[in-house]
């Protein structure tokens, strides 16, 4: 008897508590299907990243060598095609870059500041 008493008593879930549970693991899986579908279903390439970060490094050596017109630079997988208006009177450069990989074309668009004197 004296063992019997030892033991607790633990109570059932109710049927309540048991839909809540469902509810909440039903949404969880939700939102990560959703989250693994957007990845899984991007169609941008590795390419057009590796074009995108030449892009960043094509702007910053246009920059500093103050390199303002059109150019056509190929690379194994992707080509960047850049164009250069100089708006003077505005004192800006539109430097428009064109990235071509496969049959896809992306187009970055930067705004630099121009100098005349430099």
């Amino acid at each position: 008897m004296k063992l019997l008493k030892n033991f607790k008593v633990l109570k059932a879930s109710s049927i309540v508590e048991t839909i809540i549970a469902i509810v909440l693991i039903s949404i969880c899986s939700l939102v990560a299907l959703s989250v693994y579908i957007n990845v899984i279903s991007q169609n941008s390439p590795v390419h057009y990243y590796e074009a995108k970060h030449k892009v960043e490094q094509l702007t910053h050596l246009a920059i500093k060598n103050q390199d303002y017109e059109n150019d056509i630079f190929k690379y194994n997988h992707y080509t960047i095609t850049k164009n250069a208006i100089i708006k003077a009177d505005e004192q800006i450069v539109v430097l428009d870059y064109t990235i071509t990989t496969g049959n896809k074309k992306y187009n970055i668009i930067k705004l630099v500041k121009f100098e005349k004197g430099n």
